[in-house]
């Protein structure tokens, strides 16, 4: 089948986009390549996603499942943005489907709690969190398809949700030598254990899990009297491992096991790990890695203690913005690949973390989730070779074919990353935030240049692939917004430096380029607002306003929001727009 070419014009709306791809559309639908049922034999025409695989090992090319009993699960971020029950029982049903048996649910972060607590008065609690009842009722859904949901309330850093509030301020424990972009509270005092004590206890009243997570990752801690002198005395680690066994038995008196992430004690302060009660389990999030080997020498660290692990990559992580790329599902393999790969009673099984939901649109990463499952479930190469047509003929419903699979390759191999140390050597588009004041305006013009957009390609062909979608076609809608945004948020960039690179610049077409970015930010603003609406609590915080400890890119809706309050004040005086682009100008 030859691929189709795709008219380049400009094309000013999502209407004008349709009825221009009309023809191709009716060309594609008549003549569906469907590869269901095709042996592996047969896959030729299906390339594996991102085929190279220097940094694969031990399944590289055998099928590998897990264990009997072994958690395969997903992890939800209610802390950061608690979304509706009705969205918490679709992932339900979605682990259900994909033969999924856990769930793990974020109940408390610096940004809030997405659960009502009785016991400990004033916390910082969301706009939309969820009472004891509403919860409970959810874990029963669960249970009822086969779906364990395990609760995390985060003990000792990113506890803004108990320090930020005016009752329990001091016991923050930051320290101001320490990372900045973290906190912790105050280990050694007595007021600590007994707060934990009743958030722990109502918390094992509505999660009948055997297992209760209490966070422990990315702490800086340190910085009160109380702490300084136990360290003076005890040193870090034994403060440490204490403070943990201490929550462990609290957890252990509700007849819960503990588990606790392993940054600290298992990488960053190793020295924790032999003192802590070997009952602890011990979570391994690892985002960067796409060595099986690199997993698998965590956990044999972790084993070779007496103690047992989890395995933890992320699909959505800080990396990305509204959609992930390739190198994140080699992260995913690799975990799955070392925890599938050992025999070992200590190895619990693995959970694919997803955080921040307000980095991304709700239903746009179904295929994400997707692929997780069919890598937990049939092994990595199954995954990779047919991961994307399985979510596509089981999700949509829809016959598989050469365009879709090239919406799903290019759409993870040219997703945009956030550069910071760790990614700084990685080859790509980097993600942009949309350009919403004067100053990131004129450092655009100054020291930008154009990057490629994939996405409208990525765009014209989903118009040609949505005739074939049958089932759940919200969700494909949302999946097309998705690249409508990326699609939009480079075009604006590239648009103003090339305009600004123009001799002589001319002031009609400097007025008639900001009413184009003015209208088409408006467009996408109202089209993401509506996806919100219909998905998550319209007035939640995440929407309109800045949260604690996020970062801009972290807040996809509510930055766009604000880049087109910005064109929109530009196109209503464009001779300031005008100043802007000729004083960035080489003279």
């Amino acid at each position: 089948m030859q691929r189709i070419e795709i008219l380049r014009g400009e094309i000013r709306s999502r209407r004008e986009f349709l009825v221009g791809a009309g023809v191709l559309v009716a060309e594609v639908a008549a003549t569906p390549l469907a590869l269901a049922g095709k042996s592996k034999t047969d896959s030729a025409l299906i390339a594996p996603l991102g085929n190279s695989r220097a940094n694969m090992s031990l399944a590289a090319t055998a099928e590998s499942s897990p264990r009997k009993n072994a958690m395969c699960g997903l992890m939800v971020d209610a802390a950061r943005l608690p979304e509706t029950m009705a969205y918490y029982k679709r992932v339900i049903e979605f682990c259900s489907d994909w033969e999924l048996n856990t769930l793990h649910f974020r109940l408390t972060d610096d940004q809030g709690s997405a659960m009502h607590f009785t016991s400990v008065p004033d916390l910082v609690t969301h706009r939309n969190a969820f009472t004891p009842e509403e919860l409970k009722s959810l874990v029963e859904y669960g249970q009822g398809r086969g779906v364990e949901l395990i609760p995390e309330v985060e003990s000792f850093g990113h506890t803004g949700y108990i320090t930020r509030s005016p009752a329990y301020a001091h016991l923050s424990d930051r320290d101001a030598t320490g990372d900045s972009e973290f906190n912790g509270i105050i280990p050694v005092n007595p007021e600590t254990l007994t707060l934990f004590s009743k958030l722990y206890r109502e918390v094992a009243a509505i999660f009948p899990s055997t297992y209760l997570h209490g966070g422990c990752d990315e702490v800086n801690w340190g910085g009160s009297l109380l702490s300084r002198k136990a360290l003076q005395v005890k040193g870090r680690a034994r403060v440490w491992a204490e403070y943990l066994n201490s929550l462990n038995e609290i957890s252990a008196g509700l007849g819960k096991q503990l588990i606790v992430w392993g940054d600290f004690v298992v990488h960053k302060e190793p020295e924790i790990l032999g003192q802590l009660n070997k009952k602890i389990i011990i979570m391994d999030w690892n985002y960067s890695d796409n060595s099986s080997a690199k997993f698998l020498e965590a956990f044999q660290k972790v084993s070779a203690n007496g103690s047992r692990g989890i395995g933890a990559p992320a699909l959505t992580c800080y990396k990305w913005g509204a959609r992930v790329g390739t190198e994140q599902l080699r992260n995913i393999d690799a975990c799955v690949d070392a925890y599938s790969a050992t025999n070992d009673p200590n190895c619990l099984g693995v959970i694919v973390t997803n955080w921040a939901p307000s980095r991304y649109i709700q239903a746009s990463i179904w295929d994400g989730f997707a692929y997780a499952a069919v890598a937990l479930k049939k092994g990595t190469a199954t995954a990779q070779t047919s991961g994307f047509r399985r979510f596509v003929e089981k999700h949509y419903q829809a016959n598989w074919n050469v365009v879709w699979d090239e919406v799903f390759q290019t759409i993870y191999d040219q997703a945009p990353y956030r550069k910071d140390e760790e990614t700084s050597s990685w080859m790509g588009l980097l993600l942009p935030l949309p350009w919403s004041n004067d100053e990131q305006l004129a450092a655009l013009l100054k020291d930008g240049s154009p990057q490629p957009n994939p996405f409208t390609r990525i765009r014209s062909l989903l118009v040609q692939l949505e005739p074939l979608v049958v089932r759940n076609f919200s969700d494909f809608q949302a999946f097309e917004l998705s690249v409508e945004y990326l699609e939009k948020l480079f075009w604006r960039e590239t648009v103003v430096i090339e305009q600004a690179q123009k001799k002589p610049l001319q002031r009609e077409a400097t007025d008639l380029l900001i009413q184009s970015i003015a209208e088409r930010d408006q467009d996408i603003a109202e089209a993401l607002t509506r996806d919100w609406d219909r998905g998550r609590f319209p007035d939640a915080a995440a929407k309109r306003e800045p949260l604690a400890d996020l970062e801009p890119q972290d807040q996809l809706l509510y930055q766009w929001e604000r880049a087109t309050a910005y064109s929109g004040s530009l196109a209503s005086h464009p001779d300031r727009f005008y100043q802007l682009m000729q004083a960035a100008k080489p003279q």
